[in-house]
């Protein structure tokens, strides 16, 4: 027994002829379990000297592995020996060999794990399409419900894309519309406590917070007009909605969104009593966005369904819509063109086969090197995980931000571009001065005149 509780996870999955398993992350392998089945629910981290099942417990020791995939019950004797001798690899000593009938027993019970695993994964599968049904149908609903900015209910949202590009009129966005007065929901995190500080710039010691969601219930803290654009996959469906907040005359602004500040207190555990404060993101996503694109010039609607003009064999894409429609004011909206927005850079680069050491930033603990997303693309990653191009498209400019991080977000375009390009595309990058984006050069360009 001694012997045994020496032996590492690892070593118990090798001896057990645990297979199936594939690499998500450094020393963690993740896949089907042999007993729940799934498809990733199980997985070893040999580095932690750990195991882990959805549909069971987990563990840190060769012991229980063997016990799980064995189908053993450790609370009795001759469970706990067996397996021992399965995380040794070799018969328990002084043991009779198992009987047909114990082996039918226990092949039995592991017949009904199974079953029960199966029906449980499959029930959490129709359950998670239903609510993500729903999801697509809400968000469908609240861009088809708001009203085009063309019109005179636009004018806030024209005003707030005039000033971000720099005093330039945007370009006719056929599919953007806008919701007058479109409530801010905020979500309760469990163990601390919530409070909201409007204010342009971060809030000092004197300022006033007004505490929130103190029943643990969403809160709705403000509300203002919004812009909303619908992502749309390949096949013109629209799958979801990508929503910004405009300030409203008068109020605290930060780039023309509403600058609310979140300050979160932990009430219990180890960091019980420690502060966070932080400006809440005033764009947000609903429904589904992986593998959609928001459509801001060059798509058409046909039949109900938002596709990208055939006759533009161009493509402009970047992560935000902001970005992106500087770039077309500046080429003055070419018109062989199809000009989109990815939503966030995850959706426009895709998942990464591996990670790196970022040159200097370290991760929470402050020791270790944080890691980074690396430039190439996962290769098994199926073609809808992620934007896509259209086929007849033959050339594509990717739009980098420069104010964003910039080791993570050149291995994001790199990956980008790796994941995009075909020998018959023509595939560039364009990125700005360090620390700006094209709205800020656009901006500086109008100063300049």
């Amino acid at each position: 027994m001694e012997e045994a509780r020496q032996v590492s996870v690892g070593e118990a999955a090798d001896r057990l002829g645990v297979a199936g398993l594939k690499r998500v992350s450094t020393g963690e392998e993740a896949g089907p379990c042999s007993v729940c089945g799934g498809t990733d629910r199980f997985s070893i981290n040999r580095g932690r000297n750990a195991w882990n099942c959805r549909g069971a417990d987990g563990g840190h020791d060769g012991i229980s592995l063997a016990a799980h995939l064995s189908g053993l019950d450790v609370s009795q004797r001759e469970g706990f020996l067996a397996a021992c001798a399965a995380a040794l690899g070799r018969d328990a000593p002084g043991d009779e060999a198992e009987s047909a009938e114990e082996r039918a027993q226990r092949e039995a019970r592991l017949a009904k794990r199974r079953r029960e695993a199966e029906a449980k994964r499959a029930e959490a599968e129709r359950m998670q399409n239903v609510y993500r049904e729903k999801e697509i149908a809400k968000a469908r609903g609240k861009w088809a419900h708001a009203a085009p900015i063309a019109g005179r209910a636009g004018a806030p949202v024209i005003a707030y894309l005039t000033a971000r590009l720099g005093g330039f009129a945007p370009p006719a966005l056929p599919f953007a519309r806008v919701i007058a007065d479109e409530n801010y929901w905020l979500q309760p995190q469990k163990g601390k406590a919530m409070a909201v500080c409007v204010s342009a710039d971060r809030p000092g010691p004197d300022a006033v917070w007004r505490p929130v969601c103190g029943r643990g219930e969403v809160e709705a803290i403000f509300s203002s007009p919004a812009m909303v654009l619908p992502f749309v996959m390949p096949d013109g469906a629209i799958v979801g909605c990508h929503l910004t907040w405009i300030a409203r005359a008068g109020m605290a602004s930060h780039k023309g969104r509403p600058s609310v500040w979140l300050r979160e207190e932990a009430l219990d555990g180890p960091d019980a009593g420690s502060v966070t404060i932080a400006r809440l993101p005033m764009k947000k996503m609903r429904g589904v966005k992986k593998g959609g694109l928001l459509p801001l010039v060059g798509s058409v609607a046909i039949d109900g369904r938002i596709l990208p003009d055939p006759a533009r064999t161009r493509f402009v894409c970047g992560e935000g819509s902001e970005n992106v429609l500087a770039v077309a004011i500046a080429e003055g909206g070419a018109t062989d063109t199809i000009y989109v927005a990815a939503g966030d850079l995850g959706n426009l680069a895709g998942r990464a086969a591996a990670r790196f050491p970022h040159p200097t930033l370290k991760n929470k603990g402050g020791k270790a090197p944080l890691q980074v997303a690396g430039p190439i693309p996962k290769p098994d990653e199926p073609a809808d995980a992620s934007a896509q191009v259209p086929d007849h498209v033959t050339e594509v400019l990717l739009v980098a931000d420069g104010d964003s991080e910039l080791i993570a977000t050149g291995a994001a375009m790199m990956r980008a571009e790796a994941r995009l390009s075909r020998p018959d595309r023509s595939m560039v990058t364009a990125w700005p001065p360090a620390g700006m984006d094209f709205c800020d050069l656009l901006s500086a360009r109008e100063e300049a005149a």
